[in-house]
Parts: C-alpha cells; sequence; structure tokens
C-alpha cells in the first residue's frame, strides 16, 4: 500500500489486519503542491520493492502527478478518479454528481485540514507577507470561482472536530457551506479486492507489470 497521508486516517483501520500486506506507507501532504515531482518521489518507494507483487496505490490523478510512474516489476492498481475527494465520497460517480450540480466547490477532509493546505493557512502565509488587506484581495483573486465549501467526513464527531475550521474556510471565501458524509466503500475494494487486476475496472486503473501510468488511463 503506497497512499497520500491525506487518506491516512481512512486506511488504517482498513489494512491492520490485511493478509498479504508486506509495506504500508504514507507520504506526505506536501506532494500535491509539486505535482512535477509526485511520480519521481512515488517511483522511488514502488521501485524500493523488491519483491514482485501488487501496489495498492492510494491516489487519485492528482494534478497529473501520478503520470509517468512506472510499475516495473509489480502490478499497480490506482483508483479510477481525479482525486482523494472522490474516493472519500465513496464513488466517481457520486463525485461527478456533486461537482456538475455545484461546480464552484471547494472540497475539504480531515486529512486536509490536516495537511494545512487550505485557503487559511495560504491567508496567513500572504498576511505574514503582504499585509492583511493585500493579502485578502489575493484569496479573493485566487479563489473566486468558488461559491461553496463542503467538509465531507465519515463520523459526527469528525465533522465536530473540522467544522470550526472548515467554516472559517467558508467566511473567508465568502462561500456556503455544508457537510457530506463520505463511505468508504471505493477505499474498502481497493484493500479488500487485492485482485482488483480481475474485476473492476470501471472503478479501478490497472497498470500491468513493465507499463507506466498514462493521463488516457483515467478517462472514462
Amino acid at each position: 500500500m503506497l497512499a497520500c497521508q491525506v487518506l491516512q486516517n481512512a486506511l488504517q483501520p482498513l489494512v491492520q489486519n490485511m493478509p498479504g500486506l508486506a509495506t504500508c506507507r504514507f507520504m506526505p501532504y506536501g506532494l500535491h503542491g509539486v505535482p512535477a515531482e509526485m511520480a519521481a518521489r512515488l517511483q522511488a518507494v514502488v521501485d524500493s520493492e523488491t519483491e514482485p507483487g501488487v501496489v495498492l496505490v492510494g491516489y487519485g490523478l492528482c494534478g497529473n502527478g501520478l503520470v509517468g510512474l512506472q510499475s516495473r516489476r509489480h502490478a499497480l492498481v490506482i483508483p479510477r478518479t481525479d482525486d482523494c475527494i472522490a474516493v472519500l465520497m465513496g464513488s466517481y460517480e457520486k463525485y461527478r454528481e456533486d461537482f456538475f450540480r455545484h461546480p464552484g466547490t471547494y472540497y475539504l477532509s480531515e486529512g486536509w485540514v490536516e495537511s494545512g493546505f487550505h485557503p487559511i493557512a495560504q491567508f496567513q502565509q500572504w498576511c505574514a507577507r503582504y499585509g492583511d488587506e493585500r493579502a485578502r484581495r489575493l484569496i479573493a483573486r485566487a479563489y473566486k470561482r468558488y461559491r461553496r465549501v463542503v467538509l465531507v467526513a465519515f463520523t459526527p464527531a469528525e465533522f465536530d472536530r473540522y467544522r470550526q475550521q472548515a467554516q472559517a474556510v467558508a467566511a473567508l471565501l465568502g462561500a456556503a457551506y455544508e457537510e457530506m458524509i463520505g463511505e468508504p466503500t471505493l477505499l474498502q475494494r481497493l484493500v479488500w479486492h487485492a485482485d482488483a487486476l480481475d474485476h473492476g475496472e470501471d472503478e479501478f486503473v490497472v497498470v500491468p507489470p513493465g507499463a507506466q501510468v498514462r493521463q488516457s488511463d483515467f478517462v472514462r
């Protein structure tokens, strides 16, 4: 298992007693800030596994960050989604339906709030550099297309922990705030069906040994 820290808390209960799991690595949130480096960083982990096997990849396409990742001696199994929000929602179809109904939506989750990669953190950095007034103008320009902030979580306790920060993001953007219950369905299928080589091709990209991840693999 090779996954982003954004999914760590959701994945850990699923992989604790997973038969045949040799290694579980969670990569830093910060790779999303440099998608050009993502494939190279993940490649080093894939290459470090010397025994041929299946690598379950807890990422989406992530701004083309996975493009060029080579399977080498392994098979890679990756959710066929644009990013981890669809994974947390439980399916690409649910994400697509919500996105087209509300295209100006900024999604947050436990992992993204904890990561610090969200508008509040960016605003604080710009405040320190440019002052409050200019920082607000920069935020308004950078996030002008967002009209809705949605916190995706799995439990009431998770909503309680992160509601205040998510509402602060919505207030900063001048956006409506909503909450959405996530579904672990896609993560469960990724973990419990490591034999996705034989099924689930609509939900997963399967990269056979000796191949590499292509953007076209994620086109439906």
